[in-house]
């Protein structure tokens, strides 16, 4: 996604979103550090919109609060436990 699209996704949705959710501007907005969430006319627009919500930093590289990451870890591990071992995995 493009980050001009995404800007007119947060401005015309999320905007209100928050402020119908938030009206005294107490609303944390949490997004990941895909290219188009850390475009620089994305995060010029949050630090415009301070006011109305907060934005939540994230680390660039934060395995932990992706929980994506622990269910891959989980389903990896029990493929390499299964017995026989399953013969068309190949894990790198």
């Amino acid at each position: 996604m493009k980050a001009a699209n995404y800007l007119n996704i947060i401005a015309d949705q999320l905007l209100p979103y928050m402020a119908f959710v938030f009206p005294t501007g107490n609303g944390i907005f949490h997004q990941d550090n895909a290219p188009c969430h850390k475009a620089r006319i994305v995060l010029e627009w949050f630090e415009e919109h301070t006011n109305e919500f907060h934005l939540m930093s994230l680390p660039p590289n934060s395995p932990d609060l992706n929980p994506m990451e622990h269910i891959w870890d989980v389903m990896e591990r029990q493929l390499r436990a299964q017995t026989p071992p399953c013969p068309n995995l190949d894990f790198a």
